[in-house]
């Protein structure tokens, strides 16, 4: 049988020598063996236990715990369990930071589309939240309406190209205008716009929002409080 020393030990299991020293002090791994010189003399299965405390450790199991599971000869159940409970404790962090993470990519992103910082509260996150929700849903739900109009009305065009007759796609023609115009009517109603100079939410003129300059997320639109006239925040309203 192959005998160590606590310094061997050390360097098999990638601990210092006073942590090998400590585990026997505490009563966790002792020596298989102690020499005629009193020098400490540790087998293979003792380096293996000393490995097994080390990997329980590095799991956060505390060294009393650890201790205690080494007595038990059932003592991987133990692990088994606490590992368990460990793995909820670190799934909750884990939801906790990425629900942070997503709460200070929607307050830079709304510095970057508003040019300033238009929340002071935790209920004011809440609130952009929702909205942000709201107004995805809203842009998907009129961008769905709208490319099934365009099929339509490409299906119009190929028909009057193909068989040369305009009656099918002018008997459409009006309820496509109609649809069109009702999308746009409400995408207009369910939206307002935040003013990068007086930080004021406003609604434009009609005319004014059918015809502006856009992208998918902002509008150049003159604003009514302020009379400032440029590329505004699009935000969802329920009114």
């Amino acid at each position: 049988m192959s005998l160590y020393t606590t310094g061997e030990v050390a360097k098999l299991c990638d601990i210092t020598v006073r942590t090998v020293q400590y585990y026997d002090k505490e009563n966790i791994v002792h020596p298989s063996e102690i020499s005629e010189g009193g020098r400490r003399l540790y087998s293979d299965d003792d380096i293996n236990n000393i490995k097994k405390v080390c990997m329980m450790k590095s799991l956060g199991v505390s060294l009393s715990a650890i201790k205690e599971i080494m007595k038990d000869k059932d003592g991987y159940l133990v692990v088994e369990s606490f590992l368990e409970e460990q793995e909820k404790e670190i799934a909750k962090e884990i939801d906790g930071l990425q629900e942070r993470q997503r709460r200070i990519k929607l307050v830079r992103k709304n510095i970057e589309e508003s040019g300033f910082l238009s929340v002071n509260s935790n209920e004011d996150i809440e609130k952009m939240i929702v909205e942000s929700k709201k107004m995805n849903r809203l842009r998907f739900f009129v961008l769905g309406l709208g490319l099934v109009l365009d099929f339509f009305e490409c299906v119009g065009i190929w028909y009057w190209i193909v068989h040369k007759s305009p009656m099918i796609f002018l008997m459409f023609l009006p309820a496509l205008i109609v649809l069109a115009s009702f999308l746009v009517r409400y995408m207009y109603k369910h939206t307002v716009f935040l003013c990068a100079h007086c930080h004021a939410l406003f609604r434009p003129k009609f005319w004014e929002y059918v015809f502006a300059k856009h992208t998918f997320k902002l509008r150049k639109v003159t604003c009514t409080k302020c009379n400032h006239k440029g590329m505004c925040v699009e935000k969802y309203s329920d009114n």
